[in-house]
């Protein structure tokens, strides 16, 4: 009896051990496959005081080139179909190499950047670092580029003024330079920001009408009772957020970080139309 009950026991281990190894299997092998999906393209609307005439934006975040799950030939249809959105600008924000806990081959960082440097739009493509972008060789690669790289700085497009601040871990002073930029910008335009993290919309000066943000890649992983993002970030993970009379559009990115997998957060490009904003007054 004892021998026939170990025997079942040991059945059982093995039935259930082969369970979780499937399960597992499924889930990489999905997890992968969403990863690398053609990104859909989201739409937002924001009303901006002061702009004259309607505005199209294409934002790109996180795209981290990989050799895993986003090489060169990957990142290239993104910037091709970016295009064929035919954007006023486009704007990047943060995070265009690294994050994988295993990063083999490890990829060039003019792999990484180069096929961004091939996007175009009548005002310009402007740029912000991550916190997983060199700010040594960063500038460095994308001066090589048309893409201009704004850092604790602000430039004038045409209709609007844009400000980039630079990522958090960076020193010195990130949120101070953003002021600084932002007080030192010449009046009578509107103004729109730039930032890697979410996290800076905390600190926005009151004249920055619209904030445009990344890093938190939507959770990357959306599951019920899978740890993902907390604090700020959790109430923040992907979306549009109006507080404190501005607004912040926080994109769930294009590639991954640590694992190279998505559930539920699909990959997105995403386009904004900026419209002027009525006045109030009768």
């Amino acid at each position: 009896m004892r021998s026939a009950i170990g025997a079942v026991t040991s059945n059982d281990v093995r039935r259930v051990l082969l369970a979780i190894v499937i399960s597992v299997l499924a889930f990489a092998v999905f997890g992968a496959a969403y990863a690398v999906q053609d990104p859909r393209v989201v739409h937002y609307t924001v009303a901006i005081a002061g702009l004259k005439q309607p505005l199209r934006l294409v934002q790109i975040s996180d795209s981290h080139a990989s050799w895993i799950d986003m090489p060169p030939a990957r990142l290239a249809r993104v910037v091709a179909r970016a295009n064929a959105l035919h954007p006023d600008m486009i704007v990047l924000t943060g995070d265009y190499i690294g994050g994988k806990l295993v990063e083999w081959p490890e990829i060039r960082l003019e792999k990484a950047l180069y096929p961004l440097g091939r996007l175009a739009a009548p005002l310009g493509v402007f740029a912000v670092q991550g916190n997983h972008d060199s700010p040594l060789w960063t500038p460095r690669v994308f001066a090589r580029t048309h893409v201009r790289l704004l850092v604790g700085q602000w430039v004038d497009v045409g209709p609007l003024l844009l400000v980039g601040a630079d990522d958090l871990l960076n020193l010195p002073g990130p949120v101070e330079g953003l002021a600084a930029a932002v007080a030192d910008a010449p009046p009578g335009k509107p103004m729109i920001a730039l930032s890697h993290e979410p996290e800076f919309f905390q600190w926005l000066p009151p004249r920055v009408q619209l904030l445009l943000a990344g890093h938190t890649h939507g959770g990357q992983i959306w599951l019920p009772g899978w740890p993902s993002l907390d604090g700020y970030l959790a109430a923040h993970r992907r979306g549009l957020f109006t507080e404190h009379g501005q607004t912040m559009i926080v994109s769930s990115g294009l590639g991954t970080s640590v694992v190279p997998l998505r559930i539920g957060v699909p990959p997105e490009i995403v386009v904004i139309t900026l419209v002027p904003k009525a006045d109030p007054r009768p």
